[in-house]
């Protein structure tokens, strides 16, 4: 791999990880007020579930754990960007990120649920997720790099 291409992909995994480190760091600081939204957030789907009477009891033991689930999230952001930016196991990391992304996309980012200007907003940040998860989906899973460690 040239230089140029080498310091192009290390400035991109710096790039694409600073989000997940800085939220990873921003859960563990606030960690109360985060657990309380993760739970506010898991009751709203248990309801909307419920009303549908489809998949509310799968929800259910999760709003009893949401610690459980921010230590999962704070560890799945941390160690996928620290491998992404370390360029140790870059598809490992990619796929640990993409892990935290899929479902943290889909529940916070709901914008069918929502009205008036919170539905461009929320729509905003979804397919701002899914951009990055198509940016990790090409690291996890693209052609394989010749570098030191894929």
């Amino acid at each position: 791999m040239n230089t140029f291409r080498r310091i192009s992909f290390l400035i991109g995994r710096i790039l694409i990880s600073l989000i997940f480190i800085l939220s990873g760091i921003g859960k563990i600081m606030n960690w109360h007020e985060i657990n309380e939204e993760l739970m506010m957030k898991l009751c709203h789907w248990h309801s909307v579930l419920e009303t549908y009477a489809f998949g509310a009891d799968l929800v259910e033991p999760l709003i009893t754990s949401p610690s459980i689930l921010q230590g999962i999230a704070v560890v799945l952001e941390l160690a996928g960007a620290i491998f992404l930016i370390l360029g140790y196991r870059i598809r490992l990391g990619a796929f640990l990120l993409l892990l935290f992304m899929v479902p943290v996309t889909l529940i916070y980012h709901d914008f069918w649920f929502q009205e008036g200007a919170q539905v461009q907003t929320e729509l905003v940040m979804f397919l701002k997720n899914l951009a990055i998860i198509g940016g990790l989906i090409i690291i996890a899973f693209g052609p394989q790099l010749k570098g030191k460690s894929e």
